[in-house]
């Protein structure tokens, strides 16, 4: 994870390639109707690729319940994908093609660290689908986050959807850190956390 992902129209059989899960590099995928095409907005600009306008929050496509693992898995029914940009004549299905290595996330400290205080949709998606891996391992959600650089959201958060890609990729990669230190990442016993400190309680209130 990061993934890369491959659209196709079911009546055109045209589509393009777009990247989920790297939040440090785009505030997520924009159906485009002047390029027709679907493509990553970068976080930098906010610009879409295709027609230069900047998207607003709610144009961006939420694509958490219509994108497969590789090999089409799911845990369940996908959703349909948007109408083709570029024929509209049907709706588009999803293969996720190529897997990326997480470094390209963990690793991005300075662009991570430059979206704190900003909560778009890649970034909701991307720390909603660490929850439930935290809950199972019985984690610490602030060393978690602090790990992949995430910041606690100011507000209301742009999606309480969990991508299923995302998920499993992050419950591999954290799964694989915890075989080399079975205590990293462990919830330590005690009290309340201190002002500004980050509660498994604060996380999932901010998603509700």
């Amino acid at each position: 994870m990061p993934y890369e992902v491959q659209s196709q129209c079911r009546s055109c059989g045209n589509g393009d390639v777009f990247v989920i899960g790297q939040w440090t590099a785009h505030l997520g995928v924009h159906v485009c109707r002047q390029s027709r095409m679907l493509l990553n907005v970068p976080v930098e600009t906010g610009a879409c690729p295709g027609c230069g306008e900047c998207p607003p929050a709610d144009a961006l496509y939420d694509y958490s319940f219509a994108v497969p693992y590789l090999g089409g898995q799911t845990i369940r029914e996908l959703e349909a994908g948007p109408v083709c940009p570029k024929c509209e004549g049907a709706s588009l299905t999803f293969n996720t093609t190529t897997h990326l290595n997480m470094g390209v996330v963990v690793h991005d400290v300075e662009r991570a660290r430059a979206t704190w205080g900003r909560d778009y949709l890649e970034k909701a998606i991307f720390m909603n689908s660490s929850i439930p891996v935290i809950e199972e391992f019985q984690l610490d959600a602030e060393q978690v986050f602090d790990y992949f650089h995430l910041h606690l959201p100011t507000g209301p958060i742009a999606t309480k959807r969990i991508s299923f890609p995302i998920l499993l990729d992050i419950r591999t990669h954290l799964w694989m850190l915890r075989q080399r230190d079975p205590n990293r990442f462990a919830r330590a016993h005690r009290g309340p956390a201190p002002d500004g400190g980050l509660t498994q309680r604060q996380v999932r209130r901010r998603r509700e």
